[in-house]
């Protein structure tokens, strides 16, 4: 080999070695671009205006669309059928009953001139109308007697299908996050003026931890602002969790060990008259009412849980 050929080759090795290096150096030292981060989603607020615009008509104040014929025998249809199902289901669990009688002639007094508000913790999403599964089928197929219950506006009223379903069914669409002033909350007001029954979850979300967390004060508000104090009934309940757990599972689960204790009536009328004499604001009596309902509630249920007794 030639020492032109031993230069040649040897510039060729190298200029392949240069440019290896090179695009070794380039590789390692190049500018690294991360990607933009994932902007999370995050859904519109569901506003009173979300609801089917046929069924904010019902509930919309002072002139709400009245029920005709049709829409009573619906009624009846979904109710009726949501209390056979409860009834099935409480029938098949193992149910201990407290103050049913008592609760059952409150609704069935002729002379009933006040509004009924049932309260009580939330265990599980079977809780409405499960629950009322105890009631006796003339109550559970009379929409009249029956209860109408608050329940998120964005879980039960996204569809025209489910917002019929859920009104048929004598169910207040709420907007969480909506405040205490808010068109469903002065619906509850008007049907309890009108001697309704109407049952509230103050929790305001399914808790599984066996002790309540704190109420809202919307019940507070739905006492203050009535005609006249309405009736108040304490309601505790444990087993539900039982049924339908929160997290795990989407099926539900018979034959459980439920205990259902309705309490007597809670008088708040102390706290209302304090409140119209000016020794208690606005919020100073929402909180008095809310905290007096919470330790009705508690004591129930130190006078009925096993686990605790």
């Amino acid at each position: 080999m030639t020492k032109n050929h031993i230069f040649r080759w040897t510039k060729t090795k190298l200029g392949v070695a240069s440019s290896l290096a090179f695009g070794a150096t380039y590789f390692y030292y190049k500018p690294h671009t991360n990607p933009p981060p994932a902007i999370p989603y995050i859904p519109p607020p569901f506003v009173w205006e979300s609801i089917p615009k046929p069924i904010i008509k019902r509930f919309n104040l002072p002139n709400p669309e009245h029920d005709g014929f049709i829409w009573n025998i619906c009624s009846t249809a979904i109710v009726g059928t949501a209390g056979l199902l409860a009834k099935g289901f409480m029938n098949l669990s193992q149910v201990k009953v407290y103050g049913l009688e008592e609760f059952q002639n409150i609704i069935d007094d002729p002379n009933r001139k006040k509004g009924i508000i049932t309260v009580s913790n939330h265990e599980s999403v079977l809780d409405d109308p499960f629950l009322w599964g105890v009631l006796p089928l003339k109550t559970l197929f009379s929409i009249h007697k029956m209860r109408w219950v608050l329940g998120a506006a964005d879980i039960c009223y996204t569809s025209v299908f489910k917002s019929y379903f859920f009104v048929f069914g004598q169910t207040i669409p709420t907007i969480r996050g909506a405040g205490i002033y808010q068109p469903g909350v002065d619906f509850t007001i008007d049907k309890l003026n009108k001697g309704g029954w109407i049952h509230i979850y103050p929790e305001a979300k399914v808790t599984q931890e066996n002790k309540m967390i704190r109420f809202k004060w919307g019940v507070g508000r739905i006492l203050m602002d009535m005609d006249h104090e309405p009736i108040v009934i304490p309601i505790w309940h444990k087993g539900m969790h039982l049924a339908k757990p929160l997290y795990g599972t989407k099926l539900f689960y018979l034959n459980k060990p439920i205990t259902l204790a309705f309490g007597d009536p809670v008088d708040c009328s102390d706290i209302l008259a304090s409140w119209k004499e000016g020794k208690l604001s606005r919020e100073d009596t929402r909180i008095k009412i809310t905290e007096r309902l919470y330790e009705a509630i508690e004591n129930l249920q130190r006078r009925y849980d096993d686990n605790i007794n």
